[in-house]
């Protein structure tokens, strides 16, 4: 990290919906060196969802600075022959518990998302569960799963691979990434907007001193040229702000999506 002089080496911490990696920086020295990348569903959904989360999204981490929106889409595999979100719930509709949905694990933003649209549309089809939202798309990739709601950014490579269909944007408008894939109110489903932000977090007792430099040098890396080119690439919208902006970001999204979770059921097991 030049504009600070230390060294950044990005450790990945997989499984549980990521609570693994969420617990192992909660216990990490407050001291500005280790941060963690926290997501909706991290910070709102899982914590909504388990039973026993070993966190508090709030207690336990300071806010550095909201980083970015992610654009989610329907995904199907290329083997189905739906070429539209209708057809596909046309498709579904026809056979009952066939087919399978995946996600990045039981509780994360992924099956939340899915339980909605599966509730909206009526469907009957199956979830399965993958470590990460990552191996979920490669199983919908595959064949062995059918189709999966994530990120243009998590399914792009499979999808210029041929692997992957986008049918249906859930956002306000298309993206320039997939500018022929109509958003869910154009394909007849409603204004359904399930973008979600990814921020860096510290653990709680970061001094507030720390923090705040952090968030005058992301807020600043985040503007440059060359990084907005990189987000508009990768499906993302820069988002930066204030740590208590994105504290209040944090705050709504739990009372928004707590409720969600309650009316859908939906729990980590």
């Amino acid at each position: 990290w030049r504009a600070l002089g230390v060294p950044v080496a990005v450790e990945n911490r997989l499984g549980a919906s990521g609570i693994i990696g969420v617990d192992h920086a909660m216990r990490a020295a407050p001291d500005g060196y280790t941060l963690l990348i926290a997501t909706l569903s991290t910070h709102v959904l899982v914590p909504a969802t388990a039973e026993r989360p070993p966190y508090d999204a709030v207690r336990d981490f300071a806010p550095v600075i909201n980083l970015h929106r992610s654009i989610k889409a329907l995904w199907v595999s290329s083997e189905l022959p739906p070429r539209t979100a209708a057809e596909f719930v046309a498709y579904v509709q026809a056979r009952p518990g066939a087919l399978n949905y995946a996600t990045g694990g039981a509780g994360s933003s992924n099956h939340i998302d899915m339980e909605l649209f599966r509730t909206t549309t009526r469907l009957d089809i199956v979830h399965v569960p993958y470590n990460g939202p990552a191996a979920g798309i490669t199983a919908v990739g595959s064949g062995e799963a059918q189709a999966m709601i994530v990120s243009v950014t998590t399914a792009r490579g499979l999808a210029q691979a041929g692997k992957v269909r986008a049918l249906a944007l859930f956002a306000g408008k298309r993206t320039p990434l997939l500018p022929d894939v109509p958003t869910a109110a154009e394909a007849g489903f409603g204004d359904i907007d399930l973008s979600a932000w990814i921020g860096l977090v510290a653990p709680a007792g970061t001094p507030v001193a720390i923090v705040e430099r952090l968030n005058r040098e992301l807020e600043r890396i985040l503007r440059e040229p060359a990084s907005v080119a990189w987000a508009e690439a990768q499906g993302l919208e820069a988002i930066g702000g204030s740590t208590a902006s994105f504290a209040t970001t944090i705050e709504n999204d739990r009372s928004r999506w707590t409720a969600a979770v309650k009316r859908l059921g939906v729990a980590a097991r």
